[in-house]
C-alpha cells in the first residue's frame, strides 16, 4: 500500500464504525465512518489518502497539502521539545522532529515543509531541512517550461523556490523584477537544469514567446499615464524593473515591436502612445 499517497482502493468490509479498504495485494486500511458515503458497497472503489495513526493504517477522503515527496506551506499547531505538529490538511497532524527543523518551529507560525518516509522508523515525517535535488539526467522538466513556484526564502544569490511542489530551484537576483514574499506562489519558467541537479528559474520567459504580454503591460501603463512613460532604451535596468517589473531585455523587445506596429513613439527620455485614428 502506498503510504502517504492518494490512491484507489476497494471496499473489502463494512462495519458500524467505517470501512476496510484493500489494495491488490490484500493489504488493508481503515476509513472512519465520517469519511464514508452511506451508499458505499463492498467491491466499490474509493480514492483516498493513506496515512499512519498509532501504528495502524488509516484512510481519509481529505486532500493533504502535500504527499510523500512534496513541499507545502503548513501551520504549526503544537510545538514540543521533541518536535512540532503541523496542520497539513487532514485529520491527523504531521510530525516534524526537532532534529529535522532548520530553525525552531513556533506554534501558530507557517513554514515550508517537505514530506518523506523516515527510513529507520518507516513513518511519514516532515522536515524543514531541505536536501538538494537528485543528480540525474532525466529530471522531468525542460528549459522554457512554465512551472508553479512556491517562494521559500531569500539567499545570497537570490530566492530559493520549490518547483511544481517537488524540486528545489533558485531565482537569481538579476531575474527578480517584482517584490517576492516567503511562502507566496508565483508562475515561473525553467531557465536551466544543471548536471548536479540544481534548477535555475526565471519569473519571465526571455525571447519572443511572451512578448505580447510585455507589450500589453506597456500599453496599459501608457493608458494610465496619459500616453507617456518616462522610460526609454537608455533607461537603466533598475528603473525599468521599478516601473514595469520586467527586464530591460524584454522591455526593449516589447517597445521595438510596438514601434514597428506604429503604436508608440520612442523619444529621448520617454515613450509616447500614438493615438488611434
Amino acid at each position: 500500500m502506498n503510504i502517504g499517497k492518494t490512491q484507489l482502493l476497494k471496499i473489502a468490509e463494512k462495519n458500524y464504525s467505517g470501512l476496510f479498504l484493500e489494495d491488490e495485494a490484500g493489504e488493508r486500511c481503515f476509513l472512519p465512518k465520517i469519511f464514508a458515503s452511506e451508499d458505499a458497497e463492498i467491491g466499490d472503489e474509493m480514492e483516498v489518502f493513506v496515512y499512519q495513526d498509532d501504528d495502524k493504517l488509516k484512510a481519509t477522503t481529505e486532500k493533504p497539502n502535500a504527499e510523500i515527496g512534496e513541499f507545502a506551506v503548513m501551520t504549526c499547531v503544537q510545538s514540543l521539545p521533541s518536535g512540532a505538529f503541523m496542520d497539513w490538511g487532514i485529520i491527523k497532524d504531521l510530525f516534524v522532529p526537532y532534529k529535522q527543523q532548520k530553525a525552531k518551529i513556533l506554534e501558530g507560525k507557517k513554514y515550508v515543509v517537505y514530506v518523506y518516509i523516515d527510513e529507520i522508523l518507516g513513518l511519514i515525517t516532515g522536515t524543514t531541512r531541505f536536501k538538494r535535488n537528485p543528480q540525474y539526467d532525466n529530471l522531468p522538466l525542460q528549459k522554457g517550461e512554465k512551472v508553479h513556484l512556491l517562494i521559500v526564502g531569500q539567499s545570497e544569490l537570490g530566492w530559493n523556490v520549490v518547483v511544481n511542489k517537488e524540486y528545489i530551484g533558485l531565482i537569481y537576483s538579476s531575474d527578480v523584477y517584482k517584490k517576492l514574499f516567503p511562502m507566496s506562489e508565483e508562475v515561473g519558467f525553467i531557465k536551466a537544469i544543471r548536471e548536479d541537479g540544481k534548477i535555475d528559474v526565471s519569473l519571465q520567459l526571455d525571447g519572443y514567446e511572451n512578448i505580447d504580454e510585455f507589450q500589453k503591460i506597456i500599453l496599459d501603463r501608457l493608458e494610465m499615464n496619459y500616453g507617456l512613460i518616462y522610460l526609454s532604451d537608455k533607461s537603466t535596468p533598475e528603473e525599468i524593473k521599478e516601473e514595469l517589473q520586467m527586464s530591460k531585455k524584454n522591455f526593449k523587445k516589447a517597445i521595438g515591436g510596438l514601434y514597428r506596429d506604429k503604436k508608440i513613439e520612442i523619444l529621448e527620455d520617454k515613450i509616447k502612445l500614438i493615438a488611434a485614428e
